[in-house]
């Protein structure tokens, strides 16, 4: 019998599983309609996991469910196998359930293990299959090769588990490994498409690998009829492998050999864009558009290509594009580029609203949309679609913008709030977002503000380099040596060539020390891994002055300043040739650094500690 509280207990249990059981059954019931799960493996065992349970009566947890849109998303992934229904243990019956909810849930951290478990325990197919697609959609390498593999043991003729290896070899990028089982499909079912899609996972890599995925191509039996996807091959690894005169060879081979192929066409074109040859190119895509007017990668190629030299015409050509393919996301995305470079905002927020739903182009979408609110003075709006950028290149940018656009007067509150909140929702950005605030308290002359802030930041991320860096040179504008070098070679002790710290160390040794020969050494070091850097270059140059090498430190400060006319450098090179006695020469680079910013700080102390004046400068203007 139960008391009045178990009774409770079990009603509350059981009313929760019949809110998950009902939602799961609607779930089920609308793939069903879509034609999603008439061939799904685990539909029977599904129902018979719900009545199993329904009758023991079991509950699940309380957490609201989610969209069934990913769940869905993951059965399409690959095609299912037929039905099989197996007898399972209760353990495997109730590790499926729990596994399906969390899907439902889109808690794969939940679901993988659980169905990874079971496929390993049970080696049924549907669930191994089920397996593999949770794990190539989070895109977890390990576990998507683990049942790949497990998938093609338990059906080694089976032609989607050879599929779903090339999907398992393209996310660990290992092409010479996926080739045997796109060999495989080519000879068992003749797709012979698969045997050039293998060419993309070999993108970026060594060339020792594409040597190697070369010779494998060349190893394949190809029928007399097909034996061009093999030449082909070649010359696009060829080109990926950057032996572009080898690559244009074959390119050229397989065109003339191919005519009615528009890829040699691409290719080729390809490879004149690479050897700089853009002109050869664009003449040549414009030229197979006249074979192949319906071609969407030539025109498309066609159209990038000329908004390096004829925007108007690639206008017209992503018209052409669109008109042909009104949906193509990536073709509304760069048009409305095109449109917002000619200055016509309408038609590009035209084309980049829909775009703010793909998630591909939401981040850059929405980044566009706040600028162009922004200049028509709708702030608001222009806030709104920045915080929906939330990756991307344009990620800072937006923030930054947002930051501007929160800001009223000297209330730092609100744009530091947005920073805070956007922390929390992009950890992956965190580095960024504390130096952000740091640089808007630095702006606000809020230096021990901007301390206490990447302080936090260091706590929570201790081995990020950029925020130890923002850090040590805030730390040493305020005369903190001590804390500035400490940072700086905790930088130094995780990277031991990294030159941009060495020399900030070494530098600022300089100004605070007289570690003269320790400084020395920092900057010589930091000078060998980048002898090409204008603020190493600079440092050398100050190093050896303050040695007393003056000439030499004169080589080495006219070099920076040719390479690069910053005030800084402007400030050491006028002090060197001003105590050389050369005081024309000291007057003129002062000059030449106060016309970049005027009043520069340390050019003024700098003349000031030496006697030189403000009219002097004017004079040689």
């Amino acid at each position: 019998m139960l008391t009045d509280n178990e009774s409770s207990e079990f009603l509350y249990a059981y009313e929760q599983f019949a809110i998950e059981f009902f939602w799961l059954i609607v779930v089920i019931t609308v793939n069903i309609r879509e034609n999603k799960l008439m061939k799904h493996s685990l539909l029977p065992l599904i129902f018979a996991i719900l009545i199993s349970l329904l009758c023991a009566g079991c509950a699940s947890n309380s957490m609201d469910l989610a969209d069934d849109a990913a769940t869905t998303v993951i059965l399409e992934q690959v095609k299912p196998a037929e039905p099989t229904v197996l007898a399972f243990s209760k353990e495997t019956l109730n590790d499926l359930l729990i596994a399906d909810i969390a899907l439902l849930r889109q808690q794969y951290f939940i679901a993988l293990p659980l169905y990874c478990k079971q496929a390993l325990d049970t080696r049924d197919p549907g669930v191994t299959e089920m397996a593999f697609g949770i794990a190539r959609h989070i895109e977890n390498a390990d576990k998507t090769l683990q049942m790949a593999s497990l998938w093609l043991d338990i059906k080694p003729q089976s032609g989607e588990a050879h599929r779903a290896m090339l999907q398992a070899y393209a996310l660990t990028g290992n092409a010479i490994d996926a080739l045997p089982h796109a060999d495989w499909i080519y000879q068992n079912e003749g797709d012979s498409s698969v045997l050039l899609a293998v060419t993309a996972i070999a993108e970026g890599r060594k060339e020792a690998q594409i040597d190697a995925l070369l010779a494998a191509y060349k190893a394949i039996r190809l029928q007399s009829s097909e034996d061009y996807i093999g030449r082909l091959a070649i010359a696009m690894l060829l080109r990926e492998s950057g032996r572009l005169k080898q690559a244009e060879v074959a390119a050229l081979n397989f065109t003339r050999r191919h005519p009615g192929d528009p890829r040699g066409s691409l290719l080729l074109a390809q490879i004149y864009n690479q050897q700089d040859r853009t002109g050869d190119a664009i003449n040549l895509l414009k030229t197979a558009l006249e074979d192949f007017p319906a071609s969407y990668k030539l025109r498309l190629q066609y159209a990038r290509l000329l908004t390096i030299s004829d925007r108007e015409n690639a206008l017209e050509q992503f018209e052409m594009l669109r008109l042909a393919n009104p949906r193509r996301s990536e073709v509304n995305f760069l048009l409305a580029l095109l449109y917002l470079d000619r200055e016509m905002p309408a038609p590009a927020q035209q084309l980049l609203l829909p775009l703010t739903r793909d998630p591909s182009f939401r981040d850059d979408a929405s980044y566009h949309l706040g600028s162009i609110a922004e200049s028509n003075g709708d702030w608001t709006s222009a806030v709104g679609y920045y915080r929906q950028v939330h990756s991307g290149t344009n990620f800072l940018t937006a923030a930054a913008r947002t930051i501007l656009l929160l800001l009223e007067g000297e209330n730092l509150e609100p744009a530091r709030q947005y920073l805070r909140e956007t922390r929390a929702s992009a950890p992956q950005q965190i580095g960024s977002l504390f130096e952000l605030e740091a640089n808007l308290l630095i702006s606000k002359n809020l230096p021990e503000q901007a301390l206490l802030l990447l302080s936090e930041g260091i706590q929570q991320r201790p081995e990020d380099q950029n925020l130890l860096y923002a850090r040590a040179m805030i730390a040493e504008k305020q005369g903190n040596f001590a804390r500035a070098e400490l940072d700086l070679r905790v930088i130094i002790a995780q990277d031991s060539n990294n030159a941009a710290a060495i020399n900030a160390l070494g530098y600022t040794m300089v100004l605070h020390t007289q570690r003269l020969d320790e400084a020395y050494d920092l900057i010589q070091k930091a000078y060998t891994l980048q002898p090409e850097s204008p603020a190493i270059i600079d440092s050398m140059g100050w190093v050896l002055y303050k040695r007393g090498e003056n000439e030499k430190a004169l080589g080495y400060l006219e070099r920076a300043m040719e390479m690069m006319p910053d005030p800084e450098i402007a400030a050491h090179l006028g002090e060197i040739h001003w105590v050389m006695g050369n005081r024309e020469m000291a007057l003129k680079a002062w000059q030449r650094g106060l016309q970049r910013v005027p009043e520069h700080e340390n050019i003024v102390t700098t003349m000031q500690r030496l006697g030189a004046s403000h009219s002097e400068v004017d004079q040689e203007q």
